[in-house]
């Protein structure tokens, strides 16, 4: 098994996002894991009507964008975001043209958390068997069926 745990400073981020098309919701799930060995799990949903026409990709962005404050306000100085979307990297290296007005503001949020801590992107597979991947997959689902809300860093 491979060593999970970051380097001192460092946080590890795996985010996802789910949609629900019955209750037009969108959600998110976050598995931050630090060097001291602790795995932080959060959770998250929205149902605002220009979010939730994007689907998932508004829960996949808000589990990011989450990820990035955490790692602020708990003072790291690297954040790594291991994600199965690339939008959520490409929106912010500008690989991708951000066309939407939500996915311009999640690439602006994210640019300018980069003025406080070092963010890196890492692809990984969906339901490939990667245990906090999959996690995130599983918070984002069980956030569906949850009052709308982000939880508190």
């Amino acid at each position: 098994m491979e060593d999970i745990f970051p380097t001192q400073g460092k946080l590890i981020a795996y985010v996802d996002g789910s949609y629900n098309p019955d209750l037009h919701k969108y959600a998110f799930g976050c598995v931050l894991i630090s060097s001291d060995k602790e795995v932080v799990e959060r959770s998250g949903s929205g149902s605002s009507e220009d979010c939730a026409a994007i689907r998932n990709v508004a829960g996949e962005m808000l589990g990011a964008m989450y990820a990035a404050r955490y790692a602020c306000v708990k003072g790291y100085q690297e954040l790594e975001i291991r994600y199965d979307y690339e939008g959520i990297e490409k929106w912010v290296t500008g690989a991708w043209k951000a066309k939407k007005e939500l996915t311009q503001k999640y690439a602006a949020y994210m640019k300018s958390r980069q003025q406080y801590i070092q963010i890196f992107f890492t692809k990984v597979r969906a339901h490939s068997g990667n245990q906090y991947n999959d996690r995130a997959d599983a918070l984002a689902k069980a956030a569906l069926l949850e009052p709308d809300g982000v939880p508190e860093i």
